[in-house]
């Protein structure tokens, strides 16, 4: 047997698969998943963007229960507006994978989806494909293909379980999409669903409510935050198999900064790790250091960020929030003279601009508080406007505070 190659950085960002020694924790939630599909729910999947839903779905197709048993499929329709849209994402889903590798498996989803039109991409090096992309066809409607895709499922020698991530999508949709899936979905005898998404609203709405089609249709699963013990222990394992050491304080402040994000404090950990020399163990002020060279990194992104939001107005708004980390009492008259807002009318106008689609700069905190979505956007304003120190002093309380807000 091979030896297994070690990783030149053993903290793991983005979607990818990533092998089970430097997997974060998630046993209870990974073993109730496998015990929902192999006993034949499907799973309404909830928590927070960010905080590694998509590694966990990714972990769960590998574990042998799962691999070894199933087909799997992983739609992600963040970035769908249309029913459409969302067609062409379980198409292009469905060709990329792991049963469609094969070239048996490949043949047949080609041959079930020969209406449609393929975009392929050619490697600039290889000159060979690299991907595939499909479409509708324009002779064929969107419930017609959905029908060859739900048909073809049905059919393959495994079972298959099916992801949807950010599933409260389809509520944007102007067709009546939950209806026209639904109906699709409770006919399926060879599928299980996990219907995953970040808004938990949303989704309790669509899967709790008695006049939506979803309505009892999934067994509900709430993913929290890595609690800090956990990620502790995960981050001590990992520095000191590389011949390195952490220091608990510095652990516990990158927990307080993301408020358990666990992208963010990923990210935090393998540029610390990029920076720390073997024998040496991490304090905190490495991990300072490595946020500074994130927030220098991304200094670009974050000022075409801002540029992208036109009115002077809600850049007072933004200002605001990213000061106070959690802002209350926005259209309260303190806040409209510190922070020189123009009108409580107008901070609510900004506060909508802000949290929608296009810019979703902003989200709500419990009841009537609000921060902006992306942590390190918020360093970076605060650091740009010279008040990063303190934030960092304050990180502790602010976490805390978080949390009690989510639970209102």
């Amino acid at each position: 047997m091979s030896k297994k190659i070690k990783p030149l950085n053993p903290f793991f960002t983005g979607r990818t698969t990533i092998p089970d020694e430097y997997f974060c924790d998630r046993e209870a939630e990974t073993k109730e998943l496998i015990k929902k599909l192999t006993n034949g729910s499907n799973v309404v999947l909830k928590s927070p963007r960010r905080i590694g839903k998509s590694s966990l779905i990714e972990h769960l197709f590998c574990q042998p229960e799962i691999r070894d048993n199933y087909n799997t499929l992983y739609v992600d329709i963040f970035g769908t507006k249309t029913m459409e849209e969302f067609v062409k994402e379980f198409q292009n889903a469905l060709l990329e994978a792991p049963f469609a590798k094969t070239e048996r498996g490949r043949s047949e989803v080609r041959n079930m989806l020969k209406d449609l039109y393929f975009q392929i991409n050619f490697s600039e090096f290889s000159g060979l494909p690299n991907s595939v992309r499909v479409g509708v066809s324009p002779s064929q409607g969107v419930t017609m293909t959905l029908s060859a895709i739900f048909g073809f499922l049905e059919k393959t020698e495994r079972p298959n379980i099916i992801v949807f991530d950010e599933f409260q999508k389809i509520k944007e949709y102007s067709e009546d999409a939950a209806a026209i899936i639904r109906s699709h979905v409770q006919r399926m005898t060879n599928a299980n669903f996990i219907f995953s998404g970040s808004s938990r609203h949303l989704l309790n709405q669509m899967f709790e409510y008695p006049n939506e089609p979803f309505y009892r249709s999934a067994s509900s699963m709430n993913l929290d935050i890595i609690p800090l013990e956990s990620y502790s222990s995960f981050c001590e394992r990992l520095f000191s198999e590389y011949g390195r050491g952490i220091e608990a304080d510095a652990v516990n402040l990158v927990y307080c900064l993301f408020s358990g994000n666990t992208y963010d404090m990923q990210e935090t950990m393998k540029e610390t790790f990029t920076e720390v020399p073997e024998g040496s163990t991490v304090v905190k002020q490495d991990i300072l250091n490595a946020i500074d060279n994130l927030l220098d990194s991304r200094d670009q992104e974050f000022r075409g960020m801002l540029d992208k939001v036109e009115s002077a107005k809600a850049r007072k708004v933004i200002a605001c929030i990213a000061r106070e980390g959690i802002a209350t009492r926005l259209t309260s008259a303190d806040k409209l003279k510190s922070y020189k807002l123009d009108n409580a009318s107008s901070v609510q106008n900004a506060i909508k601009v802000l949290s929608g689609e296009s810019l979703n700069f902003v989200k709500k905190v419990g009841k009537a508080s609000y921060s902006l979505n992306n942590r390190f956007f918020e360093y970076w304003h605060s650091r740009r406007d010279g008040y990063l120190e303190e934030k960092i002093e304050n990180a502790a309380d602010r976490f805390n505070w978080e949390r009690s807000l989510e639970k209102e």
